[in-house]
């Protein structure tokens, strides 16, 4: 029913649908911020494997708990962010009393600094990337993460090199506008 529509949904009417049960806006919803819940358990925890279980734990929370997510008393990122907090701290308590196995070393030099809320940060560009077009989307990702010049994404996703231009431009116009209005943007607003 909702089929690709789906990438182009806020996370508030994302969660509503999860709330009805619909495990393809949960999946999107998990593509969305699975990165940022990780990468939040890595500070938090110092450790790769309590990361990934973070990670189930956090989104099966959400697929429990849609129903009383209120977007009234907090956004989607907020509301999740808490989860993954809350999972963490349980996380930690539990490998207080579990022994360190044999080769078991914790991460070092993570990313991040000593505060873990510095990491909201990263949420909240995960949500402006998800409320810009999808081929602004992809140029985006292709040359932050990625690292490819314009060139070579021009030449990656088979488009003229001036359209990759006018794209880059445009995508970071709508990136900002997203970060810094994400409802206007949501929305449709300029």
């Amino acid at each position: 029913m909702f089929g690709s529509v789906v990438r182009v949904v806020g996370d508030e009417e994302l969660i509503r649908r999860v709330a009805e049960g619909d495990d393809r806006a949960l999946s999107e919803l998990y593509d969305r911020y699975s990165r940022p819940v990780y990468a939040t358990g890595i500070r938090v925890l110092g450790d790769a494997s309590l990361a990934e279980e973070l990670v189930q734990d956090a989104f099966t929370s959400v697929w429990r708990a849609a129903g009383s997510f209120d977007p009234g008393r907090a956004s989607f990122t907020t509301w999740l962010y808490r989860i993954t907090r809350n999972r963490a701290v349980d996380l930690n308590r539990r490998r207080r009393v579990r022994p360190v196995s044999v080769g078991e070393e914790p991460l070092r030099n993570v990313s991040g600094g000593p505060e873990p809320e510095g990491g909201v940060d990263g949420w909240d560009v995960a949500r402006a990337l998800s409320l810009i077009p999808e081929e602004h989307r992809e140029v985006l990702t292709l040359a932050y993460f990625e690292g490819l010049s314009q060139r070579e994404i021009s030449r990656r996703i088979g488009v003229p090199l001036g359209t990759i231009k006018s794209r880059s431009t445009a995508a970071l116009k709508r990136l900002h506008r997203s970060l810094v209005s994400p409802k206007a943007e949501e929305s449709g607003h300029e």
